[in-house]
């Protein structure tokens, strides 16, 4: 091989050693800084993809908020008033007539404040017979407001010649609904008096 062409392969080869040297010093910071954005880039992509599935996740539970909230509307709606509440008696004899057993006497009993609504029982005494007061149970069932039957005690009469086989007391309880108020909206406590002024004057000099 001609001396002179391989001392300009030797050189040609050298200069491209020196220059892919100099470019990879040149190029090394550039490289540092794109894995920090690289880095950056996989960090916003994660909290993207966080966010878009808190958003799902609020979408998916607003729509269940607003169907309890619905739910509970139409709870509302069925739950007895106070007006409601003082008509129980005379619902209920009614009720206990078409089922054909003898309502004897009634007494309010002491009411169970909750925080959204107020248990107000009616104690009842009935005379009745078996049947009669099932019959008269799935007509309470269908009341068109919510009550509930509960301390049921059945006492079976001796005489058998009696129209009614027992007696029943029970607790007949309508639910109000009055939940109490936030306690932005509860009446501040009244300020103190002030203390009375001390009797007698001052003694001047």
């Amino acid at each position: 091989m001609n001396p002179q062409l391989q001392k300009q392969i030797g050189v040609g080869a050298l200069a491209g050693i020196v220059l892919a040297g100099l470019i990879y010093f040149l190029l090394g910071g550039k490289r540092t800084e794109l894995e920090a954005v690289q880095t950056d880039v996989n960090t916003l992509q994660a909290e993207v993809d966080k966010g878009k599935l808190l958003k799902a996740n609020y979408e998916k539970l607003r729509e269940e908020v607003a169907k309890q909230d619905k739910r509970i509307e139409e709870l509302i709606k069925i739950m007895p008033s106070d007006a409601d509440y003082g008509e129980i008696p005379y619902r209920i004899k009614k009720i206990a007539d078409d089922a054909g057993i003898d309502q004897v006497a009634f007494a309010l009993k002491p009411e169970r404040k909750d925080v959204y609504y107020t248990e107000k029982p009616v104690e009842f005494e009935f005379r009745v017979g078996y049947h009669s007061f099932g019959q008269f149970a799935s007509l309470v069932s269908g009341y068109d407001k919510i009550i509930n039957i509960s301390n049921i005690e059945f006492t079976r009469k001796t005489d058998n010649r009696s129209v009614y086989p027992a007696t029943l007391k029970c607790n007949i309880s309508a639910f109000v609904y009055n939940p109490e108020p936030p306690p932005s909206e509860k009446k501040p406590a009244p300020a103190p008096a002030p203390a009375p002024a001390p009797k007698g004057g001052v003694k001047e000099d």
